[in-house]
């Protein structure tokens, strides 16, 4: 079983290859669950402390259940921080296929934490992933995006489950859990797919919300407790490209 192997996966995984996930020739197989949870069912911390259900709604419709709302005006840049996305061991490579983003490989229902303060701007709670429609914009499965008050947005996915906080509009923190990790959409093992991109179309522009820039130079500080911020390397990115209307590569 693909769990029972999540150990030797964590040390060999460090390449993008073995992540046929990630838009790799390997497909879930058709029928995947509406909502996954890890083995050890998470219980989420709501704001205030208390203790929020574990379980989100799963829309029956059988689009994603996406939501957007436009960005908000970031924050003086002094007050930013960052956290690394994921809690618990993992690892992850500086290469990535077809377009920038990083692959942290780690075991299944580890947390998955905001990179900096911000807004939620997207969320997908359901996973519609189909190998043979092949849809980019079904790929992330479970998936949740912030607009850091730093102007940049940052954007996570494959996740199991996401914590019923999360919606919309919702203002969270450094280091406040998000969600766990999993391998919803096209994912062949668990991981958290990390994007770093602008904010152009609030999450309907796929293309450019999955990675714009390498996110791995900024990932190798937040580790290690740094600050390093990609504001200047976005907005350079964003004055050169503006904001694509239509995927370099698809899906």
């Amino acid at each position: 079983m693909l769990r029972s192997r999540i150990g030797s996966l964590v040390l060999i995984g460090v390449s993008a290859a073995a992540l046929g996930g990630c838009g790799g020739p390997e497909a879930d197989s058709a029928g995947a669950p509406a909502f996954v949870t890890p083995s050890a069912t998470p219980t989420f911390a709501a704001p205030g402390g208390a203790a929020s259900p574990s379980t989100p709604a799963v829309p029956s419709a059988p689009a994603p259940a996406t939501s957007t709302a436009p960005p908000s005006t970031p924050a003086k840049a002094s007050a930013v921080t960052y956290a690394f996305p994921v809690v618990g061991k993992n690892s992850y490579a500086r290469v990535h296929h077809d377009y920038p983003a990083t692959d942290v490989i780690t075991a299944c229902g580890n947390k998955v934490v905001a990179v900096t303060s911000g807004t939620i701007t997207y969320v997908v709670r359901k996973d519609t992933w189909n190998p043979k429609v092949n849809a980019g914009n079904t790929r992330g499965g479970l998936s949740v995006a912030i607009l850091g008050d730093d102007g940049v947005r940052y954007y996570g996915s494959h996740l199991s489950a996401i914590d019923p906080a999360i919606q919309v509009g919702v203002r969270v923190t450094t280091g406040q859990t998000l969600g766990r990790t999993g391998d919803t959409g096209h994912a062949s093992a668990c991981h958290l797919h990390f994007g770093i991109s602008p904010p152009c179309a609030g999450g309907s522009d796929w293309w450019t919300q999955r990675g714009a820039i390498w996110p791995w130079p900024y990932l190798d500080s937040w580790r290690k407790g740094g600050n390093k911020s990609p504001v200047a390397e976005i907005n350079a990115w964003k004055t050169k490209n503006g904001c694509p209307a239509k995927p370099r590569v698809n899906p």
